[in-house]
């Protein structure tokens, strides 16, 4: 048996003394990014959330885009551009010597991608903004001919009834705000544009030729300043987020979702009685307390001696690696996995060898035990 050991206590103090041994990289970005759970990794682009807030006149001539769409349109955002802000500045000579200063700043517009779905709700949005503002848009049930005949100054009032344009009464804007929301360890970040006013937008092209190519329709959006918020990110917050087509089933690494085989790891039984108990004592037992109670009461009566033995040598060697900053692995700064003749797969030791093919701890041992009186292969 203690020959066994001996590569990992070798190993053990060289981790100690030596920690980077005969092979090892410099870990300064490795440790930025990864500490403290990837606190400090970049965000990621696809989480995001977009949030349209539709002023109450806003869907007049469409109202079935605030009562049945209104979060579906959120969802529908391809890409959209994070706010840019230009600060102008001049150059002035003080005594010989340059000095600059901030004159003005500038918002440039964000460009905002939407999926044109086969709903058409993306296509609805740019139809209700433009149906709103410009009344040439709603002479539609009036038929082409009459509302846009060739004009005749002297042809009476029936050819000067029809309004045409910004002549059409909207005064209040058709966007209260739209608010971009970055996501990330369930915070959010939002960048809210103030007083948003659409520049322009364009429908895609079809094409005959292009059988994988999909549509999307974009609008380009001015603004007159930015609001930052920041908040924790839960169903309904961000507005609209985990609300409509979200998945609400439990993870299977979660209690709820049954839960894993083992005593610490995520999802296990030690897990499951701390949240039951967490419950019991804030007083809010209900359905969901009673499935994790018995999801953990299945998963405790699954547990063996052995998988038990083997969660706690992982742990044991997860602690030993932080305390080290080394790969407790049984040889001195490497590992050397070898496969043998019959395809089994052995790792080579300073202490020996053993076979890791084997099913059963004992097993492996007791490989061990032969491989070091035998001599390596």
């Amino acid at each position: 048996m203690a020959n066994i050991l001996n590569g990992f206590f070798d190993n053990l103090v060289s981790g100690v003394s030596n920690p980077k041994g005969d092979m090892a990289d410099f870990q300064h970005a490795a440790r930025l990014y990864t500490d403290d759970s990837f606190r400090l990794a970049p965000k990621t682009k696809f989480l995001y959330h977009v949030v349209f807030e539709l002023s109450p006149n806003a869907s007049k001539n469409l109202p079935q885009l605030d009562q049945r769409h209104k979060n579906e349109i959120n969802l529908l955002v391809k890409s959209a551009d994070l706010p840019k802000v230009s600060i102008n500045t001049v150059t002035k000579n003080a005594y010989n010597r340059k000095k600059n200063l901030q004159t003005h700043l500038e918002y440039d517009p964000v460009n905002i991608t939407f999926h044109d779905d086969n709903l058409g709700i993306t296509t609805l949005l740019m139809e209700a903004y433009y149906r709103y503002y410009y009344q040439d848009g709603n002479h539609y049930a009036d038929g082409m001919s009459a509302p846009f005949q060739t004009r005749v100054t002297y042809g009476g009032s029936e050819n000067h009834k029809y309004r045409y344009g910004l002549d059409n009464d909207s005064l209040v804007p058709f966007f209260n705000k739209i608010t971009i929301y970055q996501m990330a360890r369930h915070q959010y970040t939002g960048f809210t544009l103030v007083n948003p006013l659409v520049t322009g937008f364009q429908h895609d092209s079809v094409d005959q030729a292009d059988g994988a190519g999909l549509m999307q329709n974009q609008m380009t959006v001015a603004y007159e300043s930015i609001f930052y918020s920041r908040g924790a990110t839960g169903r309904g917050s961000p507005r609209g987020f985990a609300q409509e087509h979200y998945d609400n089933s439990p993870s299977p690494l979660g209690i709820l979702g049954g839960g894993t085989q083992s005593l610490f790891g995520q999802g296990g039984v030690s897990s499951g009685i701390s949240s039951v108990l967490g419950d019991l004592a804030g007083g809010q037992f209900n359905l969901g307390t009673a499935l994790t109670a018995f999801n953990t009461f299945k998963n405790a009566k699954t547990l063996t001696k052995e998988g038990l033995r083997q969660e706690g040598f992982g742990i044991l060697k997860s602690a030993i690696q932080q305390i080290g900053g080394t790969n407790t692995s049984g040889v001195r700064t490497t590992n050397f996995p070898k496969s043998t003749a019959n395809g089994n797969s052995k790792t080579v030791t300073s202490g020996g060898s053993y076979d890791t093919s084997a099913s059963s701890y004992p097993d492996r041992i007791a490989n061990a035990e032969t491989n070091n009186r035998d001599g390596l292969p």
